[in-house]
């Protein structure tokens, strides 16, 4: 797969020790969601799998994307007179993650959802919350906990979508999946990962912003826990769009993630 505009032109990976530290915390942050979270095993279950389940997660994913396409050009604005290199690379990755939700349209149009349905879902609790989180922090401290995001999901992504997207492909075929795939492929290809971190990392100077860092991305795994506890419970338990119910499982499992993962981060 040819390269994007947005690939990692870094020599070398920026502030080692630190990362580190955040690899070994996201991998206790995935430990976790698979030990506590209801239902989260069964995505490594062949017997498991839900077309529901499938189909919501992909939906979701999808107005992330479309959400945080509004976000990244905030994002790059508030670089423009701190920081024009930062400005730029930033501006060119939203770009380009902006538009990938239609790779994601282009699997649930094999299994017989239309564009009108799609778009038609409003988003998860969970995820209206996150994306108040960057307008929130936006607008009091800068546009770090959104930046934190995008290495979050890419590292996430990278760590459990291949295992996850070889169970479905067994139920769905691997030609129903192509987009997900090559999501992952240009991920990989254009070393995403370590681009976002990078990028990041041009603006931690201090042990103080280490810990924000932290803390801010201790609160984005809770709100990721969150959306999972609440599509389980809308497609596998049948909860449906009852919000009396939906609206409380995000609250309650961010907050019950986010002590945890505190006491992991300590």
């Amino acid at each position: 797969m040819p390269r994007s505009k947005s690939y990692n032109t870094y020599s070398s990976l920026q502030r080692p020790e630190f990362r580190k530290r955040v690899d070994e915390l996201l991998l206790k942050f995935e430990r976790d969601f698979y030990e506590r979270s209801k239902g989260a095993e069964g995505m490594l279950d062949a017997n498991k799998f839900d077309m529901d389940l499938y189909k919501r997660h992909n939906v979701e994913t999808m107005i992330r994307i479309g959400l945080k396409r509004a976000v990244d050009p905030l994002v790059a604005n508030y670089w423009a007179t701190r920081d024009p290199q930062l400005s730029k690379e930033w501006g060119l990755y939203g770009a380009e993650e902006g538009r990938h939700d239609r790779m994601f349209a282009g699997d649930l149009h094999k299994v017989g959802m239309t564009d009108e349905e799609i778009y038609a879902i409003r988003p998860t609790f969970a995820t209206e919350l996150l994306n108040g989180y960057f307008y929130y922090t936006l607008a009091t401290e800068g546009p770090l906990a959104s930046m934190i995001s995008g290495f979050y999901l890419e590292y996430i992504a990278g760590k459990t979508q291949p295992d996850w997207l070889d169970i479905m492909e067994q139920h769905v075929g691997a030609n129903n999946t192509k987009g997900a795939r090559a999501h992952l492929a240009l991920d990989e290809d254009d070393d995403h990962v370590d681009m976002v971190w990078n990028m990041i990392m041009r603006v931690i100077k201090t042990e103080e912003d280490e810990e924000r860092f932290v803390e801010h991305l201790t609160k984005i795994n809770s709100l990721f826990v969150s959306y999972f506890v609440e599509v389980y419970a809308a497609t596998v338990l049948g909860l449906g769009s009852d919000p009396s119910q939906l609206t409380q499982a995000a609250p309650a499992a961010a907050v019950q993630t986010n002590l945890q993962a505190r006491a992991a981060a300590v």
